[in-house]
């Protein structure tokens, strides 16, 4: 068994429940463990898991240890974190309230910092937990990942900004959000495995959609069928089943932005495929 560890958002659900419950390739069975996304980032400096999910924002802390898969990758196109409130208020007006951000290392944080002024007060938490923060007024707003971006209006939340549109509006990029990391120390082997029971898998996920559903609904955080239905169009698409010259470009951007590039610069390839060792040659199949 494989031990690994993913998020119960629906697009790492989707992608991961062929091979977890051994409808595809059997030659490695995964043993999963989830948590959010915060928590996935520690265990991933902890190097406790050979096969995880991160948040991009941090890879440049782990590409000594970790490489990125090229499938299973979290990229938005003009969307993203969105910073929502009960009461409207502009932008510029940060500077006095109190915001919740769902993790110090997640790419939410590195794009509030990036596109925002700074907060009175940040109080990091899981991203479960901020809707309920600001309706008890220990916030004045927060930032929403995941599912919640479809379903805040109807809680009675106002959008403040969407930090993917804004994103999209300086670089005219894909958002990369989260990837899945593996273990450099794995056998090469190991990680060709790895590799082509995720292709599998994701393909029979596309192919067979109904049968991950009732699996995909017990993790997830929003129960309702169509707003899952969305998440998973959103955040599974083409970048997800291989990043493109792209979406590379988006990453090395993201942490260009964050003055985190050059320590992942020194480590190549940090994008993983069996094809080649130079990272700006992966190509899609």
């Amino acid at each position: 068994m494989l031990p690994i560890a993913l998020s119960p958002c629906p697009n790492d659900t989707f992608l991961f429940h062929a091979w977890i419950h051994a409808l595809v390739s059997r030659e490695i069975l995964p043993q999963p463990t989830y948590g959010d996304i915060e928590q996935l980032n520690q265990w991933a400096f902890e190097r406790k898991y050979p096969l995880i999910k991160i948040s991009i924002a941090c890879f440049d802390q782990l590409a000594d240890d970790y490489q990125l898969l090229p499938i299973g990758a979290a990229l938005g196109e003009q969307a993203g974190p969105k910073i929502i409130a009960k009461e409207p208020f502009k932008l510029e007006e940060m500077v006095t309230k109190r915001i919740a951000i769902p993790g110090k290392e997640t790419t939410a944080h590195l794009l509030f910092n990036a596109f925002a002024p700074p907060a009175k007060e940040k109080i990091f938490c899981r991203y479960n937990e901020i809707g309920d923060l600001i309706n008890q007024s220990k916030v004045d707003c927060g930032v929403i990942i995941h599912e919640s971006r479809f379903t805040y209006e109807k809680h009675g939340f106002h959008q403040i900004a969407d930090l993917g549109t804004l994103w999209d509006h300086r670089f005219g990029l894909p958002l990369p959000l989260g990837g899945l990391a593996v273990r450099r120390d794995l056998p090469e082997t190991t990680k060709m495995t790895i590799l082509a029971a995720l292709q599998e898998s994701l393909r029979y996920a596309k192919a067979h959609p109904e049968v991950s559903r009732e699996f995909v609904s017990s993790l997830a955080q929003e129960k309702d069928p169509g707003t899952i239905a969305k998440h998973i169009a959103l955040y599974v698409n083409r970048e997800t089943e291989q990043l493109s010259s792209t979406g590379i470009l988006a990453i090395k951007t993201l942490l260009q932005c964050a003055g985190k590039f050059a320590n992942v610069q020194k480590v190549k390839p940090w994008v993983y495929t069996y094809e080649t060792s130079d990272f700006c040659n992966i190509k899609r199949s």
